[in-house]
């Protein structure tokens, strides 16, 4: 009896300091239903347990730890897929109208060149290449061509992407560097993060259907005549228009610079995209048709009109309201886009001005709403700002999927010792429904 008692303590204490060993490694040597099978074997051995009792043990452990794992594999796949739902449910305009994950994107049908249409959320991409060089490696190599010390690489990898010589100079970015472009505008576009949904397009023109009116629903009685309706519907196109950039350098700079990539990339990008958002907000007052006249110029729109200094949010409820009264719901009433001066008069309001320094909250629903603040939203002589609601998803930003990038060397070089890059690319933008858009006027800021 005495020698089976040391048999097991040994046999116990051998199998701690394995364990004590092993986890001070970091080292997992047994599960639990294998330390409960171990613990188990003194006894076999001092002839106290069958072995195959052992084994017959150890294997109904085994099931079990099957079922206990394809139990865990079923709640995990549950949960992934409720959190799916709830970011379906929670894709809100009033938070960027992003799309939830894995969500595919809404196809359309283009009639006239028998051709499908993608409609993308801020979420989704239009380039689906994973492996594309940066779009200002691409530059550096325009900007300093056979100067560049991969040169070679670079000729072979605008080959590669769809990047030709242009008649005229220069080069036309096409394929999967274009769509790349597009992207990396449309990540810092504020009317794309508010919910505007972005339509390549693969010619210059293309015609949509637009909401009119509401339709007018009668009841009808037995043999009763059909009260006609005013049409409800009408045609919107996206005509392509030209957005052009140039930007100048010193020969030295575009030499010598080690970020040279990243600051052609991040100053062309940031100037399209901010001029971009500027012409869907409030057009251009030079050359008007050479551009998006803008949602602040929309027929059809909502306003609310003479807000002068706000003392409370109380402009942003009535913009809400007059949404509401054309059948937005609140739920897809999005973004509020304005002047960063608005943002910086919301912020000083106070409770209880003189006397108590806690800051003005909102009421719920325009504390939920999502608020961007851009330079490129109306601000007139800088003290008058006009803010926007609208359900943005009614709002399209249209792109042709071709960028020409030129590099203007003999302008500037002979006077200066100067190269200037000029990138253009061709966009709109449509509205699908009027009255899914309300201007807040004439705030004091």
């Amino acid at each position: 009896m005495k020698s089976t008692i040391n048999l097991r303590l040994a046999f116990m204490v051998a199998i701690a300091l394995a364990l004590a060993v092993t986890h001070a490694l970091g080292i997992t040597l047994f599960s639990n239903a294998e330390l409960s099978s171990l613990a188990l074997i003194p006894f076999a051995m001092s002839g106290e347990l069958d072995m195959g009792d052992i084994a017959q043990m150890i294997k109904q452990q085994g099931t079990d730890l099957d079922a206990w794992k394809k139990q865990q594999e079923t709640a995990i796949k549950q949960v992934n897929d409720d959190l799916v739902e709830i970011a379906k449910k929670g894709n809100r305009p009033n938070l960027g109208n992003q799309a939830a994950p894995g969500e595919k994107s809404e196809k359309w049908f283009d009639p006239k060149t028998r051709s499908p249409v993608l409609v993308l959320n801020h979420g989704q991409r239009v380039s689906q290449s994973k492996d594309a060089p940066s779009m200002g490696r691409l530059l550096r190599g325009i900007v300093m061509g056979g100067r560049a010390d991969d040169a070679n690489d670079l000729t072979d990898e605008r080959k590669a992407m769809g990047i030709s010589n242009d008649p005229s100079g220069g080069f036309t970015v096409g394929g999967t560097m274009a769509s790349e472009w597009i992207d990396l505008m449309r990540a810092q576009m504020v009317l794309s993060q508010a919910g505007c949904r972005t339509v390549p397009m693969n010619t210059g023109t293309l015609s949509l259907a637009r909401l009119t009116s509401d339709p007018v629903v009668t009841w009808h009685g037995e043999n009763a005549a059909i009260t006609a309706a005013e049409p409800t519907f009408g045609q919107v196109n996206l005509n392509a228009k030209t957005v052009v950039c140039l930007v100048k350098m010193s020969l030295e700079l575009s030499q010598d610079s080690a970020n040279i990539e990243q600051i052609l990339q991040s100053t062309i990008v940031n100037a399209m995209a901010g001029a971009i958002d500027s012409a869907g907000l409030v057009g251009v007052t030079a050359n008007e048709g050479a551009a998006p006249s803008g949602v602040v110029n929309l027929s059809g729109r909502k306003k609310v009109t003479g807000i002068g200094a706000p003392a409370n949010w109380d402009f942003a409820v009535d913009g809400m309201y007059e949404l509401m009264l054309q059948n937005v719901p609140i739920d897809s009433i999005g973004a509020l886009v304005a002047h960063p001066a608005l943002w910086k008069t919301m912020s000083k309001l106070k409770v209880c001005p003189g006397t108590d320094n806690m800051p003005l909250s909102a009421p719920a629903e325009v504390m939920q709403m999502c608020k961007l603040w851009t330079t490129s939203a109306p601000l007139a002589s800088g003290t008058t700002a006009t803010g926007i609601i609208a359900d943005w998803r009614d709002l399209l930003f249209g792109v042709r999927q071709d960028i020409t990038v030129k590099v203007l060397q003999e302008t500037f070089l002979g006077s200066n010792l100067q190269i200037a890059v000029l990138a253009y690319a061709r966009v709109d933008f449509a509205a699908t429904r009027h009255q899914s858009f309300c201007t807040l006027e004439g705030i004091t800021v």
